[in-house]
């Protein structure tokens, strides 16, 4: 055989060991990319697996582009969340959320409060991958207590109020487990425009009503906000408020 086809030989047999091991590593990098979560296009969303379990949080409501919008850079993360209400008053029944959080945020450390004992105590069984309280969060002693037993080992990335929707229920919530969230933390209150219900305790007169409602109690934060003052207690660490439709997210700051 000439020096040649030797040569020539040699270069074909390292071009196609080369071409194995390039493709091999590729297939091993796209694997690891998508055990590690690494391509996110192919994963659910929010609306996609709340969908599956049938929350009204997408159905009834749009509140996908919120929690896409806050916790999508931040669902692979070690998180402690804590949502008020089970859905025991639901059509459907509890447990909605319960599967929405733990497929959607797959580290969660997972929290409830829920009013109705009876019907909390029939679901216990499916709900074992999460720590349900029996209390009323309009009942500042329940939140005070409950606030101390649960944070001992650390404060809440994200409180949901998703409970009665009365006012002094959202009010006296927000108010007691607002520092329970831990600086750069969310709350966030859903069904806002039972503000308007006076079946709720709202008023369907809005801003210009001297009758304090959840939303009422929000532009109150807002224009502490914007002046520099601090008229209600939680203002002086509320860093942003954003809202759309019957939601709002509350931020912490980070520092104070």
């Amino acid at each position: 055989m000439s020096l040649n086809r030797t040569l020539s030989l040699a270069f074909v047999i390292a071009a196609c060991l080369f071409l194995y091991a390039l493709s091999n590593q590729w297939v091993s990098a796209t694997a690891e990319a998508i055990q590690g979560n690494l391509v996110p296009h192919l994963r659910p969303n929010f609306e996609q697996i709340a969908r599956k379990y049938g929350t009204d949080k997408v159905t009834t409501h749009k509140y996908q582009f919120m929690y896409d919008k806050y916790l999508s850079s931040i669902r692979d993360e070690e998180l402690k969340v804590l949502e008020i209400g089970l859905g025991c008053n639901m059509d459907y029944g509890p447990g909605a959320s319960y599967y929405t959080w733990l497929e959607y945020l797959p580290f969660v450390d997972l929290y409830f409060i829920e009013y109705d004992r009876q019907c909390a105590e029939k679901y216990q069984d499916k709900t074992a991958n999460a720590h349900v309280f029996i209390g009323d969060q309009a009942d500042t002693v329940f939140l005070a207590r409950f606030s101390a037993e649960t944070t001992a080992d650390g404060l809440f990335d994200v409180i949901i109020d998703d409970g009665g929707h009365t006012m002094n229920q959202q009010i006296a919530s927000l108010e007691v487990l607002w520092k329970t969230v831990k600086p750069g933390g969310l709350y966030v209150i859903e069904d806002l425009q039972t503000s308007y219900w006076e079946s709720f305790g709202g008023d369907p007169a809005g801003k210009g009503s001297s009758k304090e409602t959840t939303i009422s109690y929000l532009y109150q934060l807002i224009d502490d906000l914007m002046i520099g003052k601090s008229a209600k207690q939680i203002s002086h660490d509320v860093l942003s408020i954003d809202c759309m439709a019957e939601i709002c997210v509350l931020r912490k700051k980070e520092h104070l």
